[in-house]
């Protein structure tokens, strides 16, 4: 008999069909890692299962790995007898338009807000975000944020709708599953075709197409020390995070909503992942130091970045994606709705891949168990340092699937594990860190997925290096092509308003547009709750008035 989503009586659970959309180049490449465990074919051996995967970048320059899979995958299906009706997987390559034509889409974006929704108030004092003198960029190269929005409205709203047919074909698909869904949106945070895009595709997703009736999860990959440059360097992650902080957190998503109205409520219904590479990175870009320097850089990056999504890849396929909905748990999605967390501003989930082996770095096959477990010791004590997240941070609940070679991890290693863990969460019974051990499929390879919820947005590192960067430049035009979420509203979201003192989001055209968010929760220098167990306390701090005491 099939399980529902939530099967009280046993505790059990359905398996879900995991879908994905994957924009810009990383979000390219996540997708079909996601399609390269092979477990995608496993969950389709269920009648009642789909999959459903779409990339979309600007060209085709970085879609050429996902092609190739995806040209082999219906063979794959029909050589295990699976119907390949039960998959839909496309690739979107979208030209940059001429720029005649995408200011054409840009002066008449006004029409296509009041056609999405009423309430849009029709400002007189509207005109396109973009200078007349923007150079548009080329396929290929590092497209700014607010240029990424504006090539993406150009093919959702105007000419022939091409990407709202995509979304509609890709929830077309969905729908037809007869089993619980999970929907992944992958992009990176820095990259400015991902960042610039995932604003407005998550709210016409979530929103609008799916009704907010599927667990829809944001997945964004940090940047790292060895990452190429984009456009805008460290300073574009800044609006970044706050557009999407803005998001995540109830009290700004609200302070949003109130001027501009529901359909900017947060798209990210499942939760949402930051993947910090620092850690990989580290371990895996000091492999060798032969070759020219350009391509030993770009294998480094390559590899690291390849490593990063089939770890993760792999954790979310696990158990026919069962592993991911019960850990989104402690992130307060998947409970039902009376078991709602309230995580206040600490909204972001991190899920750091800790790699702990590297074949022919500081230990070789055959040398004593002993070494191999020092060198693994070694870097488990390099988790706080590239987690990413600063010195003191704090939560209530820390998760840890660790796979290794049986022969090698131990009951040293596994406390050596928690020790470093704990420094994570709060003391005594109010902290807690659970871990797993699972083998690898390759006896050479240790690593640990590490899920961490309840960050905030300025306990990341990268946040204040991104805001320092920011605020280093003087060009007003410059800072604008960072930002994407609001522009077409007119809102610059990480500069004060000016019509409203305190208030965040300065308007574009001198008038009166701005968001209900003081200006220093954007600057991440309002107090922010210490730990989730306070949010939590706060929030239901009436509730715990009618707590019937027993003898």
């Amino acid at each position: 008999m099939g399980l529902s989503m939530y099967h009280s009586a046993t505790g059990a659970q359905s398996p879900h069909c995991i879908h994905a959309i994957g924009i810009g180049k990383m979000g390219a490449y996540m997708v079909e890692a996601l399609l390269r465990t092979g477990e995608i074919e496993d969950m389709l051996e269920d009648p009642r299962a789909r999959f459903t995967g779409l990339s979309i970048d600007i060209g085709d320059q970085d879609q050429h790995e996902l092609k190739e899979y995806v040209s082999g995958f219906d063979q794959r299906l029909a050589e295990r007898g699976i119907p390949t009706e039960r998959a839909q997987v496309r690739t979107v390559s979208l030209d940059v338009p001429a720029k005649k034509d995408l200011m054409t889409s840009l002066n008449r974006w006004r029409e296509y807000l009041k056609m999405e929704y009423p309430r849009y108030y029709w400002n007189p004092n509207y005109e396109p975000w973009l200078p007349s003198d923007t150079e548009m960029p080329k396929a290929g190269d590092s497209i700014p944020r607010a240029i990424a929005k504006a090539i993406y409205g150009h093919y959702y709203y105007g000419e022939d709708k091409s990407l709202e047919k995509e979304l509609d074909d890709f929830v077309g698909s969905i729908n037809q599953t007869k089993l619980p869904s999970l929907v992944l949106v992958f992009f990176s945070l820095s990259g400015g075709t991902g960042s610039g895009m995932v604003v407005d595709l998550a709210r016409h997703l979530s929103n609008v197409k799916l009704g907010r009736r599927i667990p829809v999860v944001g997945v964004a990959a940090m940047p790292f020390s060895g990452d190429e440059a984009h456009v805008g360097g460290d300073a574009a992650l800044y609006p970044t995070m706050n557009e999407i902080d803005c998001m995540l957190d109830d009290a700004k998503n609200q302070g949003v909503m109130a001027v501009w109205g529901d359909l900017y409520k947060n798209p990210f219904t499942g939760g949402f992942f930051a993947l910090p590479q620092e850690h990989s990175w580290q371990r895996l870009g000091s492999y060798t130091k032969t070759g020219k320097p350009a391509i030993r850089d770009a294998l480094r990056k390559g590899v690291t970045r390849k490593f990063v999504n089939d770890s993760f890849m792999r954790f979310v396929v696990q158990d026919y994606g069962r592993l991911l909905f019960k850990m989104l748990r402690p992130m307060g999605f998947t409970g039902a709705p009376h078991e709602r967390n309230i995580s206040g501003d600490r909204t972001w989930t991190v899920f750091d891949v800790a790699k702990y082996t590297h074949p022919g770095v500081e230990v070789l096959p055959g040398e004593p168990r002993s070494k191999w477990r020092a060198v693994v010791s070694k870097w488990i004590g390099y988790i706080p340092q590239w987690s990413g997240l600063k010195e003191g941070f704090k939560t209530d609940y820390v998760e840890a699937h660790t796979v290794a070679p049986r022969e090698l991890w131990n009951e040293t290693l596994e406390t050596k594990l928690k020790e470093t863990l704990q420094g994570f969460v709060l003391d005594g019974d109010d902290g807690t860190v659970n871990t797993s051990v699972g083998e690898f499929f390759d006896e050479l390879t240790a690593y640990s997925n590490i899920i961490i919820p309840g960050v905030a947005k300025t306990d990341f590192t990268a946040f204040y290096a991104a805001r320092d960067a920011y605020d280093a430049i003087e060009s007003w035009d410059e800072k604008l092509m960072m930002h994407s979420w609001l522009l077409d509203l007119g809102v610059i979201l990480s500069e004060q308003s000016i019509r409203f003192d305190g208030m965040a989001g300065e308007c574009i055209w001198g008038c009166a547009c701005w968001v209900v968010i003081p200006h220093e929760a954007i600057r991440g220098d309002a107090p922010i709750s210490k730990d989730v167990t306070i949010v939590q306390a706060e929030h239901i701090a009436m509730m715990v008035k009618t707590v019937v005491p027993t003898p």
